[in-house]
């Protein structure tokens, strides 16, 4: 027989998600700056992306086009960063643009040199690709315990195997750098459309 049986459940990690407000007031003047800064910007291929476009440029947001959407996505960007209760100053650093077309995705991937990453999905569907964190750095990483553990279990204490948040136009993200990610397969016809961006902690 046993005493004083419990289990601790360790070393949580934090991701802030929410949904801009009157996103949907400028989603489709974005949609358009995007495609137009895609003609100038030659793109980067075989980073995490398979096939798609990713923006030469990380910081668009200097572009003159960013301008008008520059009050609604920074000052979120800022809000959101206040969830981390971080002591110390943190900059922008690098901001990106995703679009990615029929059969595009993203590996599994994490975010060098940086403390925290974030998205900002401004059109997408999960037909077009879902964004999925992996269990990898955190809580049960032996696959054979993750695949022999109940899922309701895992899913309860929040140690499943991936991770899907809720999100949807206009939903933006931020979340400790080096924890893994990657975007399924666009199983459309129509492009997905994501910004990214990093964080540094000075």
């Amino acid at each position: 027989m046993l005493n004083n049986l419990k289990s601790e459940f360790l070393f949580p990690t934090q991701v802030a998600i929410a949904d801009i407000e009157n996103f949907k007031d400028f989603q489709d003047d974005l949609i358009k700056w995007i495609y137009e800064y895609k003609k100038k910007d030659s793109g980067i291929s075989k980073i995490s992306n398979k096939g798609g476009w990713q923006s030469l440029s990380k910081e668009v947001f200097l572009d003159e086009g960013f301008a008008p959407f520059q009050p609604f996505i920074i000052e979120s960007v800022k809000e959101l960063l206040l969830e981390f209760n971080i002591a110390r100053e943190t900059t922008l650093v690098q901001m990106w643009l995703n679009v990615n077309g029929p059969n595009s995705y993203n590996v599994s991937h994490r975010h060098p040199n940086v403390e925290l990453a974030g998205v900002l999905w401004i059109k997408q569907t999960p037909e077009q690709g879902r964004f999925v964190f992996d269990n990898m750095d955190i809580g049960y990483r032996d696959a054979m315990l993750l695949n022999s553990t109940d899922r309701e279990h895992l899913e309860k204490y929040k140690m499943p195997p991936e991770y899907v948040p809720k999100y949807s136009d206009g939903t933006i993200c931020i979340f400790p750098a080096n924890l893994t990610h990657r975007v399924e397969i666009n199983e459309t016809k129509e492009d997905r459309i994501s910004l990214s961006f990093n964080i540094k902690i000075s």
